[in-house]
């Protein structure tokens, strides 16, 4: 099911403690995967007396992606994302699933979702000073969007969310066990099945359809569409 998962405890003779260190895998990272689908999450603290700007941040994440286009998010490759604020409103879990290798999935979100978005919620947690580490590094949002303006910049662009990937995979927990039920198919492979289905409907309401779908070619279609 994945590549990605624990290594076989390293213990010595006699040894009562296991070291169990995480691969790296280029398809996950460090999650787990179950078919084409990865998972992230993460973990942070909140910052006292931040946690209603928190939520409110969490939600202007939340409601930019659903107002992206379809080509966006089948870009991206992101499948959903969700924050949770947990304990009393002292720590918050932030999860992603994702079709694309980890490089460009990282990389995306600054290229194409746009780094401010992140930037906004991340502010409120105490891990912010080492985001905002990367991010002076990498020349600040600004510098970055400026870059991007100009189309031959993306590749430096890129290059620069090295340091975003490190920071991710520092406050990231892998899935001892993850599981999904569209495992095998793509966002657009899932699209691309509900064009033909509604196209394939349209020819059912078509006059004449009946005698073209005696077909024995056909048959299958009609099969499926039966079911």
């Amino acid at each position: 099911m994945t590549d990605s998962v624990p290594k076989d405890p390293a213990t010595t003779p006699g040894s009562q403690t296991a070291d169990t260190t995480t691969q790296f895998n280029k398809k996950s990272g460090k999650g787990l995967r179950h078919g084409v689908i990865s998972e992230l999450a993460t973990f942070f603290e909140v910052l006292p007396g931040h946690e209603d700007e928190l939520r409110t941040a969490c939600a202007r994440l939340a409601e930019t992606l659903k107002k992206g286009s379809l080509e966006m998010h089948m870009k991206t490759g992101l499948r959903d994302e969700r924050h949770v604020i947990f304990d009393g409103g002292k720590r918050m879990m932030w999860c992603t699933t994702f079709e694309t290798d980890w490089d460009p999935y990282v990389e995306d979100a600054v290229v194409i979702i746009g780094i401010e978005n992140f930037v906004d919620w991340l502010q409120h947690t105490k891990e912010w000073p080492r985001f905002e580490a990367w991010l002076r590094e990498a020349g600040g949002v600004e510098a970055l969007n400026r870059e991007l303006s100009d189309p031959s910049n993306e590749k430096s662009v890129r290059a620069n969310a090295r340091g975003l990937k490190e920071f991710l995979m520092s406050v990231q927990t892998p899935a001892v066990g993850y599981f999904n039920a569209v495992s095998d198919l793509t966002h657009p492979e899932i699209r691309k099945a509900m064009q033909v289905e509604q196209a394939f409907e349209k020819v059912l309401d078509t006059p004449g359809a009946d005698e073209v779908l005696q077909q024995p070619a056909l048959k299958p279609l009609l099969e499926l569409a039966a079911d």
